[in-house]
């Protein structure tokens, strides 16, 4: 039986120019035919590590991994490292240490990056970060497909983003996406400033513009950029705190009034969930410029490419 490629998936810049655009055509042609590998991941088991809620992480990989051949296990962290009482059970190491006799690969969401660290100590068997507060792979991964579906390319394309400038796990890795491609794009926040939360965040982007040959800006004046802009992308504006929704997006929040200067077939994204009225307006999100839900659908697609890469398949 063939192992799995012993190579982590931690983040879009784990990948070069050449295999990122396979990803993409991989992910458009599951788009058109599920069933293309359908022995993909036999005898493989895959579990699904998670310490928070998840939906679209959750059962794109679950919907993968049958559609592949395989078979997932979820495995809720917290009930593994402590009793209902709430006293300490396990440590990392050890679940890890267990899991790894069990299992041949991961998806991981952990907001403590405790587990995280200790992962990303081996490669075999291997892990993808499905958000560990840095990092969304499989979510920039749809997004490019998602893109690619609707605009029948990815190239000669001015790609803008709207976040809060204290930066955003899942829109760092749409600027890596969009950056390994050889394109532009630029972010609008409420400071013109934005501060990653990947502490190489700067030295991700300033290699990828050099390598490749795309640009990258931050700017608080939506006109500059939305009269240019054929894809945006809005953030849910989300932070691991209990009050993060009474944050006043003011000004920020896409609505017609915010996109008055916008082209026509300008196309919105949005990685999900997200709060109609706070960050998007209702009536955007199911406006035919809206690609938020093909998006969505796109998730399955491209965790089928992973798991198909990291199967060498």
């Amino acid at each position: 039986m063939k192992p799995l490629k012993a190579k982590n998936i931690v983040e879009v810049t784990d990948f070069s120019q050449k295999e990122w655009k396979k990803l993409i055509r991989e992910s458009l042609a599951f788009q058109k035919n599920k069933h293309r590998k359908p022995q993909a991941l036999k005898n493989k088991r895959i579990g699904l590590l998670f310490d928070s809620n998840s939906l679209r992480t959750r059962l794109s990989f679950e919907t993968a991994v049958y559609l592949l051949g395989g078979d997932a296990y979820f495995i809720n962290i917290h009930s593994l490292t402590h009793e209902d009482d709430g006293s300490k059970r396990e440590t990392f190491e050890d679940i890890i240490d267990t899991a790894d006799r069990m299992l041949d690969a991961y998806v991981l969401r952990d907001y403590s990056q405790k587990m995280l660290e200790v992962f990303k100590r081996k490669n075999n068997p291997p892990f993808i970060n499905g958000f560990c507060q840095i990092g969304h792979p499989s979510q920039a991964l749809a997004d490019m497909s998602a893109i690619a579906f609707h605009k029948k390319t990815t190239s000669g394309l001015m790609y803008a983003g709207v976040c809060p400038s204290s930066g955003s796990g899942v829109m760092e890795s749409f600027v890596y996406a969009v950056l390994l491609l050889g394109e532009h794009i630029t972010l609008i926040t409420e400071t013109g400033s934005f501060s990653g939360k990947n502490s190489d965040f700067e030295k991700q982007v300033a290699f990828l513009k050099k390598q490749y040959g795309g640009r990258f800006s931050v700017t608080a004046k939506k006109e500059k950029v939305l009269p240019e802009a054929d894809v945006l992308y809005v953030d849910e504006w989300w932070e691991n705190t209990p009050d993060y929704l009474n944050r006043n997006i003011g000004e920020y929040r896409v609505d017609e009034t915010f996109l008055k200067q916008s082209k026509k077939d300008l196309v919105i994204l949005h990685c999900l969930p997200a709060h109609p009225g706070r960050e998007i307006s209702e009536e955007l999100m199911r406006s035919p410029r809206s690609i938020i839900f093909d998006e969505a659908e796109f998730r399955v697609y491209s965790a089928m490419s992973l798991l198909a890469y990291l199967a060498k398949d």
